[in-house]
């Protein structure tokens, strides 16, 4: 028992370990207080879960590899192109990772995740595909979240430009909802969700989302 416990435990340290790693790409651009991988995967599963009924994926199932297709990055980091890390190393980098978190988890548990990230890297379903599309969607959205709340229109452009260029998406779903993107971005228009968050901060006021990595805690406050 307390040897699973201890297991449970690091389990739980390593995915925890995902709300620090910043996301590389913006921490190379110089973004101030740059989204975490947990935060990204957080809304990659959110944004799975808003599939519509007609869309002829197992939802639930794109929502669990949207949680755990980034979870070795808990252990090796956001390793991207600009790392200096070959495709070949990093894959195997990662699937180290994975291994060793799946197994911190009972054993069915620990399969179904460890067999739902093969899933992803192999791109071997149709849900998989669709969560790859999601992975670069939601990239894009944050780039312009930040463009946006920032007051710098297209200073982010490379992440468009790199991923239109090499990149294919494969959904239909995820293909409409780009098209919303760069219309918006071409009209300069901000998303609705940036309305309430953006506008303070554009006045003078700090925004929340800058604030949140900021904020002092009183151990005495939890007690209560």
């Amino acid at each position: 028992m307390s040897s699973n416990c201890s297991k449970f435990f690091e389990y739980m340290r390593l995915i925890g370990q995902l709300k620090q790693v910043e996301r590389t790409g913006w921490v190379r651009k110089g973004v101030k207080n740059p989204e975490s991988v947990a935060e990204h995967s957080y809304r990659m599963a959110m944004a799975a879960f808003a599939l519509p009924p007609n869309s002829n994926l197992d939802k639930d199932k794109c929502i669990k590899i949207a949680l755990v297709h980034d979870m070795a990055e808990s252990i090796v980091g956001d390793l991207t192109p600009w790392c200096g890390v070959s495709k070949e190393e990093k894959s195997k980098k990662e699937k180290e990772a994975t291994t060793h978190i799946t197994s911190l988890v009972p054993d069915e548990a620990g399969k179904e995740m460890y067999q739902l990230w093969l899933e992803y890297e192999n791109q071997s379903s149709p849900e998989a595909q669709f969560v790859k599309d999601l992975d670069k969607f939601e990239m894009l959205v944050q780039a312009y979240e930040y463009e946006d709340l920032q007051s710098k229109p297209r200073s982010l452009q490379e992440f468009f430009d790199h991923t239109l260029e090499k990149y294919k998406f494969a959904t239909e779903h995820v293909k409409k909802w780009m098209e919303e993107l760069i219309l918006h971005r071409d009209k300069s228009k901000p998303l609705d969700s940036l309305k309430s968050v953006g506008s303070a901060d554009k006045q003078g006021a700090q925004s929340p989302l800058i604030k949140k990595r900021k904020l002092d805690i009183n151990p005495e406050d939890s007690i209560h």
